[in-house]
């Protein structure tokens, strides 16, 4: 009491001495306070931020005391800088950005103002970006001169010796040094290439006039390479640079099409590569299976060459029957021959290019395209599935005179003959087999009088399906529609497998030389009454439905009908819903979104 009496001073009052107040651990390192105003601790903030300042400047610890004023050393407060100092230094990406919701509780740095980004000026040297070389790649046609076009074909040759290196590129001329050959080993740059061959050798020539005229590439076979899977390659390089060069045609332009076509050969040389494969195991298949099918195109050549040749020497012996005949009749009879001559001469080659397309559409056919053409649209065959014909099969026929539509069963046999339940009318159709295979999917053609075919009920016909691994056949039943049925062989035990998505009928007007009363007039046959584009009869409704334009196929029993009320008219057995539907106003067969 005696220490604190004399401590009083001359005015008689007792002053407090300020106690020492600690920082809010929570305010002081910026974090949030949920005492508020209410916190028996000091919340200050500002000195924190000034202390951590002044201790980056002069290069003190944050810890560090301050310096000793005039009213005497006063102790620092306990303050916690473990986060405090490096989050006072960091500024607020939220306040910067615009707003920050901590406000002034944030623990981040809120600056009174920034310069905007725009005006920081960037460090170093500026440099302006180096312009790329102008190169002429691509002209306008009415732009085109001989000199442009001989300035194009230069730079596509330069750039051509500038891509490959002297080990990947041989310049061949031809012998009258009209054509230069260049040839280039272009390799796959897929690092996941699927194939142990990684190169390919093309070869390609540019004629005068590039880039008016695409250029030529040619496969070379000397490689190790297929034959199929090279001529896969340059059909499919052609038709890409033709394709191109008649978009390039309609857009008004011409441009340099090697790099370009380099780019899409690499795109796409692995899909080339996959399916010469398949080709080649399926040739490979049939030469074992003793089947060997030749090319269109290779008949077609062949014909044509023979048609060229016989027309050729017709054209030099009527020439020389011409010469003699004018020494001997002089020149009137000249005249009069070379005005009947060209006739002879044309109905000869008229007479020889028939034979000539005969020979190639009917080569190794008994029996020739006529009648209703039967083909199974979109038919896929297994691997191992060889070959399948038809043994007996259910079409439904409508009649041409009343419009009753009724099935008939047809084998290749023989004829069928049958009369109309209403009209009485006489009604005869015949079938007559073909083969299908990879190549074919034409099931046969029908020989019909007085009835048009309305769909062919897949499910009832007969089927011999013939196996690739050992040439044996065996029967193939209930084939639905849209569904893919798959059996194994009863010898070999091997996987087989069809599918067809629809059927399609086509009439094949056939092809007459006679004139006069004894001539068929085929006007009077009529097309079939559901094909693929033209509508169905009534557009597909009935007199239950007048609004819906389709027809249903039911599973049950592979018939379409307009409507179940017309399946349970016509059939007696327990209808299953209809999963497949034709379309009224195309006739097309797709597969339903829900069950009808």
């Amino acid at each position: 009491m005696e220490n604190s009496e004399g401590d009083k001073p001359e005015g008689g009052e007792l002053e407090p001495h300020p106690p020492t107040q600690q920082l809010c651990r929570f305010f002081s390192q910026g974090r949030y306070c949920s005492f508020g105003k209410k916190c028996r601790f000091l919340h200050v903030r500002k000195n924190i931020e000034e202390m951590g300042t002044a201790s980056l400047s002069e290069g003190t610890a944050p810890n560090s005391h301050g310096p000793v004023g005039s009213e005497g050393t006063r102790e620092p407060p306990i303050i916690n800088y473990r986060a405090a100092p490096a989050a006072a230094r960091r500024p607020c990406r939220y306040f910067i950005s615009g707003h920050c919701i901590m406000e002034d509780r944030c623990r981040f740095w809120h600056p009174e103002q920034l310069p905007p980004v725009d005006d920081k000026q960037i460090q170093g040297r500026s440099r302006a970006p180096v312009p790329r070389p102008s190169v002429l790649q691509e002209v306008k046609l009415h732009d085109l001169t001989e000199d442009i076009i001989r300035q194009l074909r230069d730079t596509e040759i330069k750039q051509l010796k500038k891509r490959f290196p002297k080990d990947q590129l041989i310049i061949q001329e031809r012998s009258d040094g009209k054509l230069t050959y260049y040839r280039a080993t272009v390799e796959a740059t897929d690092p996941d290439w699927p194939f142990d061959l990684k190169e390919i050798d093309i070869m390609v020539s540019f004629p005068d006039n590039y880039p008016q005229e695409i250029f030529t590439v040619d496969v070379p076979l000397d490689q190790n390479l297929p034959p199929v899977m090279a001529k896969r390659v340059q059909q499919a390089s052609q038709e890409w640079l033709q394709a191109k060069h008649a978009t390039n045609q309609l857009m008004g332009k011409v441009e340099l099409l090697f790099r370009p076509f380099l780019r899409w050969l690499d795109r796409s040389l692995e899909r080339l590569f996959t399916e010469g494969a398949r080709q080649l195991k399926k040739d490979i298949d049939l030469e074992k299976a003793g089947l060997q099918f030749i090319p269109y195109q290779e008949l077609q050549t062949a014909a044509s060459e023979r048609s060229d040749h016989s027309s050729d020497v017709d054209t030099a012996e009527a020439h020389e029957d011409m010469e003699e005949t004018g020494k001997k009749e002089g020149e009137e009879s000249v005249e009069g021959e070379k005005l009947v001559q060209p006739e002879s001469l044309g109905h000869e080659e008229g007479q020889l290019q028939e034979e000539a397309t005969h020979l190639v559409e009917n080569i190794k056919i008994s029996d020739p395209r006529r009648g209703t053409e039967v083909k199974l649209l979109g038919l896929a065959l297994g691997e191992n599935t060889a070959t399948v014909v038809a043994q007996q099969i259910t079409v439904c026929l409508q009649c041409n005179r009343c419009k009753v539509t009724a099935d008939l069963t047809l084998t290749g046999r023989t004829p069928c003959s049958a009369q109309c339940e209403k009209c009485s009318a006489n009604i005869n159709a015949g079938f007559r087999p073909c083969m299908l295979h990879h190549y074919s999917d034409v099931l046969g053609y029908l020989d019909l009088h007085n009835a048009t075919p309305a769909d062919l009920v897949l499910q009832d016909c007969e089927l011999t399906v013939c196996c690739l691994t050992c040439s044996q056949e065996g029967p193939l039943q209930n084939v639905y529609y849209g569904q893919p049925k798959e059996l194994n062989c009863e010898y070999c035990h091997t996987k087989l497998s069809i599918l067809a998505e629809s059927t399609r009928f086509q009439f094949i007007q056939p092809r007459s030389n006679k004139s006069g009363p004894s001539a068929v007039n085929y006007k009077s046959i009529r097309d079939p009454a559901v094909q693929k584009g033209k509508p169905l009869p009534e557009k597909g409704t009935c007199k239950h439905y007048k609004q819906s334009h389709r027809w249903l196929r039911f599973p049950c029993c592979g018939r379409a009908y307009p409507c179940d009320v017309c399946h349970d008219e016509n059939q007696d057995h327990i209808m299953e819903l209809a999963t497949r539907m034709i379309c009224g106003f195309c006739a097309k067969e797709q597969l339903g979104q829900e069950k009808f």
